[in-house]
């Protein structure tokens, strides 16, 4: 392996060092300060943006499968953050809303990791976006994850 080489398997054991550290920091300060993982909060936003939503809502803005959100909404609903009611015009339906203590949470908490790092993507070039991916890609099957049934973030 050539130093050139050496040096930028560095750096990019470097970068993502810092991007687990970085984001696990931020993970536990807002569990600590707010008393729900990141996962959840970043569901709690959702619905402050858009009360009322359905599941399939709530998994289409954070960018996961509804079977993820229903494990997170699930544990909101039994904290008392969440209410689960059925759609006035559609009663197959069911509306999720902020509770008035879901609200108070909201009020107390930073803008939660996952929030924070889907702005830095959007930050990024279409570019500098396919290349991050098709890095990513092929590191994860390189060590033999699975990528594409992940949950969210900080959710466990």
């Amino acid at each position: 392996m050539s130093s050139n080489q050496e040096r930028l398997r560095a750096n990019v054991l470097d970068a993502i060092r810092a991007l687990v550290g970085g984001l696990t920091r931020s993970a536990r300060s807002v569990e600590r300060r707010t008393g729900v993982t990141t996962a959840q909060l970043f569901v709690l936003r959702q619905l402050a943006e858009s009360d009322g939503l359905s599941l399939g809502e709530i998994a289409d803005r954070t960018l996961t499968r509804q079977s993820t959100v229903s494990v997170v909404v699930g544990r909101l609903v039994k904290q008392g953050l969440v209410r689960r009611d059925r759609a006035a015009d559609d009663h197959r339906r069911l509306r999720l809303s902020l509770t008035a203590t879901g609200r108070r949470v909201l009020a107390r908490a930073p803008e939660p990791t996952t929030g924070r790092l889907i702005a830095a993507l959007d930050e990024l070039t279409s570019e500098q976006m396919r290349s991050l991916s098709a890095g990513l890609d092929a590191l994860i099957d390189a060590l033999g994850l699975e990528s594409r049934t992940a949950g969210m973030l900080f959710e466990g």
